[in-house]
């Protein structure tokens, strides 16, 4: 029979007398719910001392209950620095299960902490309240007895790969230095075989905006590993408010440049982090004049991965490993229909949110996913890792060293697309024409009264309730060249969000605005 484990809960981390960083009262009312998704429960910081602390509470669970450790990661991400978030990280570096989301839920949004339970590294956030929230998480994994190791400030990827190593030695270093040391020493051997395109138009230069984040400052540690011939970056938004105006998120949403950077060229590579460092865009001035940027998304990155890995695989007359790419619906048109028609992949759809796409990319022997955002990685399965053993194929056997297989991370991402421009000895300009043009899309949000009402299909391409507006919808698209739309409920929100692409700039526009009526007129 399980212990039963006394709980003597401090006041400050209750609902009734929560307080956040400063030692002002925010009490949490009784009716506010809080829903666990891709990022954990995120929230205005002010109400999350009593979250961070539960959540410690149950990462002290889940540890003791596997035998294994486990993190907790405190981060805004691409968010506003106000706007926070706390998830669990679980042992093999991957997200939370989904049976212990539920679990979360339940036990974040009951009123009372109960005053027994059945019993079956934290990094820190660079504001104010990061100290707040860990001391939280600290007092809860303590309450449960297990041991606490603070790893001090670090990109979300790094927690992840720390958590990985702590009960899987074979993957590499339990600490900062050994994530540096994996990727930088496996980046350096395949610059060396590798070579150089003798007709590259590659060039070193890259002005990295870091969202004014935590990948500043690791960034920067991960260059004083590498050769000083490899890249040369200038970096950008290292200390100024996060994600305010910058970001991968600010980049790609606007498609227009991030604060400090109209003084740069039309041909200057150009590349944007999160708040915590867990998503990759390329970008460059669109024109001499503007603000416009030309983005290189998270497809692209893809695709340029896929290509290197299907290359390799068939110069070694791999047959054997299975290989595949997953994409979200919000995933270009163009760049499906380029892996179909050029590589001879066939994307696998899922639903929206990396979880989705993480576990379908476990089925393949290598499976590639990022989402347009610039999240994604590689995974590789045991067969992969025998098998290139064997083969003593050395450019996929380091490729593998330098990504981060357990979640996206812009480092590791960055090197990666850094190593295969120079490898096929691509420009930035190249690299965004010698592919697929992305088609133009656009992306709505509304607002609607009860979100419950609309149903999809798996993919979330097709809307199945309410009956009929699919129909409606269809009329629309069969009117544009080359189109697609789609609506989809938001998972936490009362909004529908409307997606629509087509081949013309304005019957994208147009498209979008007809779903989007249709919507609000229901």
């Amino acid at each position: 029979m399980a212990d039963l484990l006394p709980l003597d809960i401090p006041e400050d981390f209750t609902r009734s007398k929560n307080r956040n960083h400063t030692g002002e009262f925010h009490p949490i009312p009784d009716d506010l719910h809080f829903f666990y998704g891709t990022a954990g429960f995120r929230q205005n910081a002010d109400l999350l001392t009593f979250v961070v602390f539960r959540m410690g509470c149950l990462a002290g669970l889940r540890a003791r209950g596997l035998n294994r450790a486990v993190g907790i990661m405190i981060t805004a991400s691409h968010n506003p620095a106000i706007d926070n978030g706390v998830k669990i990280v679980d042992p093999m570096g991957e997200m939370l299960a989904t049976d212990w989301e539920v679990c979360l839920k339940a036990v974040i949004s009951i009123q009372r902490f109960a005053a027994s339970l059945w019993l079956g590294g934290v990094p820190g956030y660079r504001a104010a309240i990061g100290p707040h929230l860990m001391e939280a998480a600290r007092e809860g994994s303590a309450l449960m007895g297990v041991r606490y190791e603070n790893h001090g400030l670090l990109t979300t990827p790094q927690l992840h790969y720390i958590v990985r190593c702590k009960n899987d030695p074979s993957f590499g270093e339990a600490n900062e230095i050994g994530y540096y040391a994996k990727m930088s020493n496996a980046f350096k051997e395949l610059m060396k075989l590798n070579g150089e395109n003798e007709q590259s138009s590659y060039s070193r230069n890259l002005i990295l905006d870091c969202a004014n984040g935590v990948g500043a400052k690791k960034m920067r540690m991960l260059c004083g590993f590498l050769p000083q011939d490899a890249v040369h970056v200038q970096f950008r938004n290292e200390n100024g408010e996060l994600n305010h105006k910058c970001g991968a998120d600010y980049v790609k949403i606007r498609q227009v440049l991030p604060e400090n950077f109209t003084d740069v060229n039309v041909n200057t590579k150009c590349a944007s982090f999160d708040g915590d460092a867990d998503r990759l865009v390329y970008f460059r001035k669109a024109s001499s004049e503007g603000e416009r940027a030309i983005l290189l998304d998270g497809d692209k990155i893809a695709i340029l991965i896929a290509k290197y890995i299907k290359e390799a695989l068939n110069s070694a007359q791999i047959t054997d490993l299975t290989m595949g790419v997953v994409q979200t619906a919000y995933a270009n048109g163009n760049s499906s229909k380029y892996l179909r028609e050029v590589l001879g992949i066939t994307p696998v759809f899922v639903p929206t949110g990396v979880k989705h796409l993480h576990h379908a990319a476990i089925r393949f022997d290598i499976g590639i996913y990022f989402e347009a955002n610039g999240h994604g990685t590689v995974v590789f399965s045991k067969k992969f890792n025998e098998r290139i053993r064997t083969c003593s194929l050395k450019r996929l056997q380091l490729f593998s060293n330098i990504i981060n297989e357990v979640v996206g991370d812009a480092m590791a991402d960055l090197l990666v697309v850094e190593s295969l421009l120079r490898w096929y000895g691509l420009s930035i300009e190249d690299w965004e024409s010698q592919f697929y043009t992305d088609a133009p899309s656009l992306q709505i949000k509304v607002p609607v009264a009860d979100r419950s009402k609309f149903k999809t299909t798996y993919d979330e391409t097709i809307l199945l309730e309410p009956q009929g507006v699919q129909e409606k919808i269809n009329s629309f698209v069969k009117q544009c060249s080359g189109a697609r739309a789609f609506v989809r409920p938001s998972g936490t929100e009362n909004i529908v969000r409307v997606y629509a692409e087509t081949q013309l700039a304005d019957e994208t526009v147009a498209l979008a605005e007809s779903v989007a009526n249709l919507i609000r007129n229901l």
